[in-house]
């Protein structure tokens, strides 16, 4: 799990792109996100309702994981950890909406999340990130 910050309209407007990537037990990886104008614990817990349930969760150790998650998240580098970084890469890198110093960005909140919802339902269909051709 993993957040990324970025705004619509203006500057002052923030939103956070909260990201996760579940792997199911034969290995296959599924790809989640989960859009909100804050950061804190009541989006994550939002978010969470959203995933399926996990054993085990890894992320880079913002205070709200351990909030809600406790014993179940992991905080230290991994390669599950590596990945989801590796997502938001991506999204940084095929979303124009997300790309710095650029004049694009996002006019409104509900495009944003229309953008995000294009990029991850081809995403989870084409099932590898490196073979990704449609760009947003």
């Amino acid at each position: 799990m993993d957040e990324i910050y970025t705004f619509t309209e203006k500057k002052n407007k923030k939103c956070y792109i909260w990201t996760c990537v579940g792997e199911t037990r034969k290995g296959k990886k599924f790809y989640f996100y989960h859009l909100s104008k804050r950061k804190n614990i009541e989006s994550l817990i939002d978010f969470n309702l959203k995933l399926p349930k996990a054993k085990q969760y890894f992320s880079d150790g913002n205070f709200a994981y351990e909030n809600v998650y406790g014993k179940n998240i992991i905080t230290e580098k991994s390669k599950m950890t590596n990945l989801v970084e590796n997502l938001n890469s991506q999204i940084r890198d095929k979303i124009s909406y997300l790309v710095r110093k650029t004049k694009a960005h996002s006019k409104s909140f509900d495009w944003l999340n229309d953008r995000l919802s294009m990029f991850f339902v081809n995403l989870n269909l084409k099932g590898k990130l490196n073979n990704t051709k449609y760009v947003i």
